[in-house]
């Protein structure tokens, strides 16, 4: 009697797991996608904070022997930019989507609002956006691409 109930329900697993298959793999898939979609946004970020601490560094030395602490506009905007480029290039292996960049030459006497989120700034500014595109597979398909941003400020400050 036992025998023949083992016999009967032995294709019922088969059946379940070959149902079951499908959603298993979509839910790895996607768990994979999002992890890649982590790295890609950390990735972003540290060239975004790479590129405005390289950007900061144009000091105006002129102006500085004068007392005066400023930035050469002109000089970091060329930076944050070629730094942006080819830091998510290598590190992403995609071309940003997006690069904005805003240099504020601001002092403790003429304090500055932040372009982006409104309080004072009191000191030579780089501010940096990026956006890149994300990485594909299912996040992609699914939603059509999906973009990534990331902000940098990077500022010159007098030792305290």
């Amino acid at each position: 009697m036992r025998g023949s109930r083992i016999g009967r329900d032995g294709g019922a697993a088969a059946v379940l797991v070959i149902l079951w298959l499908p959603v298993l793999l979509a839910v790895v898939s996607l768990v994979v996608n999002l992890g890649n979609l982590l790295v890609d946004r950390a990735r972003l970020q540290a060239s975004a904070d790479l590129a405005a601490l390289a950007a900061v560094q144009s000091v105006d030395w002129d102006a500085m022997a004068e007392g005066d602490v400023r930035l050469v506009e002109e000089l970091a905007d060329l930076e944050a930019r070629d730094y942006s480029m080819a830091n998510v290039q290598s590190l992403m292996d995609v071309d940003p989507e997006e690069i904005f960049v805003w240099i504020v030459n601001a002092s403790t006497d003429d304090p500055t609002p932040h372009p982006v989120t409104g309080g004072t700034l009191e000191h030579p500014t780089v501010i940096l956006r990026l956006r890149a595109p994300g990485p594909g597979g299912l996040l992609t398909a699914a939603f059509g691409g999906v973009s990534m941003e990331a902000e940098a400020d990077a500022s010159i400050r007098p030792r305290e």
